[in-house]
C-alpha cells in the first residue's frame, strides 16, 4: 500500500472514521468510503469520494486495499470475491498489528475479554510509563499507532470479527473460555472457532499462550500452539501459571508457588471473574510486575460499565446492571453470583443461541425467585424453561433423580419491554433481595447496542422511590 493506492473502506462507524483520519494524516491521496447509509455523504472531508446504497458492497475489485469493519463480515460474497481478483483486504487491527512496535497483549474468548484486559492494563501500568488499550475496547488503535515506540506495551481485546483477516499474531496472547456466540453473524460454530483460532496462527517459538485448563476449548486450541504454554484453573493446581486454591490466588513457575492475594480481596462480584483476574496475573508476573502492584488491582478494580456493575440500592434492594452478557452462559455466571433472593430480568435480540442450559440453572438455583422475561427472545427462553421443568421433574420408573437437581420455585413474568420489567421487579422485591438485568442476549431488538441498553436501565432504576 503506497500514498497512490486505491483504497476503500467499508464501513462508517467509530473504526471506519478512525482509519479515514489516519489515511487523510499519512496523505493517502485516493481514499473511497463504502457504506449503505447514504447520510453520512455529509460528513465526508473533501478529496474522499463514497460509495453509499444497498449497493455499497459492489465492484471491490476495483481497489487495490480495502479495509473491513468488523461490522462487515469478512465471508461476505463481494469481500471474498475482491479479495480473489487481487484486492489486498485488511482492517484496522490487521494493520496495526503488522505496524506496532512493541509487544501486543491480545485478548479474546467468548466473554470477559474487557474484563480480563482491563485488569492486563492496569496491572502493567504498575510498572510501565506508558501502556496502551485498544481493539474491541477503548479507543481505535490506529488513533494511537504512530505514538508507540519499542518500549511501549498495547494490550488488545479482540473479538471473532476483527480476527477472522489478521496476518500477525500478538506475542502475548491469552485464550479465555470459548464457547458459542455470534450465530447470527457467523455461518456457525465452526466458523467462530476458526476465527478465534487466528490469534495463535503466526505466533513463534518464542511466544506465549495462556488457557484455562478447566474447559474443553484449551482441549481444542492447545495443541495449535507453537510457544509457551500457561494454564490457569480454579479446580486444581497447574505447575506453570495461575490457580485458585483454599480461597487464595496462586501464581506457579519454575517449581515455585506464590501467593498473589486471597479470593475474597478480589473488588469483582462473583466467583466466574476469578477466570478472568487468573491470567491477567499470568501475564503481568511474566512481563515483570510485582506482586503488590497486582494485588493492589485486584483489590481495587470494582469492573467496567456494564458488567454486573451495582446501580444502587433502594428500599433494601439492590440492582445491578449486566447489560454486557449477551449469552447464555454469562447469564447463568451472573445467577451464580448472587445467594441471596435474586429477580433475574432477562431477554432481548435472538443470535440464534441454544437456553437449553440456561434454563437449567435458572430452574435449579436457589436463590432465583423470579425471572421477567422481554425482547425477542422471551418465547424461546419461556419454551427452554418450560422443557426443562419436564426434564427436571423425577419420573417415578426410575430412581435416576436427586432433590439436588430438582426444579425451585420459579415464578416467570412476561413483560414487554424494560421499562415494564423494572417496574414488575419493583414490586416483587423485598428487602434484601437482589434485581439484575442479564440479559443472555443482544440489544438489537430494542436498543442501539448493550450500551443503551444499560444506560437505561440504570435510568429506570434511579427513579424508584
Amino acid at each position: 500500500m503506497d500514498k497512490r493506492s486505491k483504497i476503500a473502506i467499508l464501513g462508517f462507524g467509530d473504526e471506519g472514521k478512525a482509519v479515514l483520519k489516519y489515511l487523510k494524516k499519512h496523505k493517502f491521496l485516493n481514499v473511497t468510503v463504502c457504506d449503505k447509509d447514504i447520510n453520512i455523504r455529509s460528513q465526508m472531508p473533501q478529496g474522499v469520494s463514497v460509495n453509499l446504497g444497498k449497493d455499497y458492497l459492489n465492484d471491490l475489485d476495483k481497489f487495490e486495499v480495502v479495509f473491513r469493519s468488523p461490522g462487515i463480515k469478512f465471508l461476505e460474497p463481494q469481500v471474498q470475491a475482491a479479495a480473489r481478483a487481487g484486492t489486498f483486504v485488511t482492517s484496522a487491527i490487521d494493520y496495526f498489528i503488522d505496524q506496532c512496535p512493541c509487544p501486543i497483549i491480545g485478548v479474546t474468548g467468548t466473554k470477559g475479554k474487557g474484563t480480563t484486559s482491563t485488569l492486563i492494563h492496569l496491572m502493567l501500568k504498575k510498572k510501565f510509563k506508558n501502556v496502551y488499550l485498544g481493539g474491541n475496547i477503548g479507543e481505535p488503535t490506529v488513533n494511537f499507532l504512530d505514538k508507540l515506540t519499542g518500549k511501549d506495551l498495547v494490550v488488545l481485546e479482540l473479538s471473532s470479527f476483527q480476527l477472522q483477516d489478521v496476518r500477525k499474531s500478538p506475542h502475548y496472547v491469552v485464550f479465555l473460555n470459548t464457547t458459542t456466540d455470534h450465530l447470527d453473524y457467523h455461518a456457525d460454530r465452526e466458523e467462530y472457532m476458526e476465527a478465534k483460532e487466528q490469534i495463535l496462527s503466526f505466533q513463534n517459538k518464542k511466544s506465549v499462550a495462556v488457557f484455562n485448563k478447566d474447559y474443553e476449548y484449551s482441549k481444542y486450541y492447545i495443541p495449535l500452539t507453537k510457544g509457551r504454554v500457561k494454564l490457569v484453573s480454579t479446580k486444581g493446581k497447574v505447575k506453570d501459571g495461575s490457580f485458585v486454591k483454599d480461597g487464595a490466588i496462586f501464581y506457579a513457575k519454575n517449581g515455585k508457588i506464590e501467593e498473589i492475594a486471597k479470593t475474597n480481596e478480589v473488588a469483582l462480584i462473583g466467583s466466574h471473574n476469578l477466570e478472568n483476574v487468573m491470567p491477567a496475573v499470568v501475564i503481568a508476573k511474566e512481563l515483570g510486575v510485582d506482586t503488590n502492584g497486582i494485588k493492589d488491582v485486584i483489590k481495587t478494580f470494582m469492573g467496567l460499565p456494564h458488567r454486573l456493575e451495582f446501580v444502587r440500592e433502594v428500599g433494601g434492594v439492590k440492582y445491578y446492571n449486566d447489560s454486557f452478557s449477551t449469552t447464555p452462559e454469562t447469564s447463568m455466571a451472573a445467577v451464580d453470583s448472587f445467594d441471596v433472593p435474586t429477580i433475574l430480568i432477562a431477554g432481548g435480540h435472538d443470535k440464534g443461541l441454544n437456553y437449553d442450559d440456561w434454563a437449567l440453572k435458572i430452574l435449579t438455583k436457589e436463590s432465583l425467585r423470579i425471572v421477567i422475561l422481554i425482547g425477542n427472545t422471551a418465547g424461546k427462553m419461556e419454551a427452554a424453561l418450560v422443557d426443562a421443568e419436564q426434564r427436571l421433574r423425577p419420573n417415578p420408573g426410575l430412581r435416576l433423580w436427586k432433590p439436588s437437581v430438582l426444579p425451585t420455585p420459579t415464578k416467570i413474568i412476561r413483560r414487554k419491554d424494560l421499562d415494564e420489567a423494572v417496574l414488575e421487579a419493583y414490586a416483587e422485591t423485598e428487602p434484601g433481595w437482589v434485581v439484575v438485568m442479564s440479559p443472555a442476549a443482544a440489544s438489537f431488538d430494542q436498543f442501539r447496542n448493550y450500551k443503551e441498553r444499560g444506560e437505561k436501565f440504570r435510568q429506570l432504576t434511579r427513579v424508584l422511590k
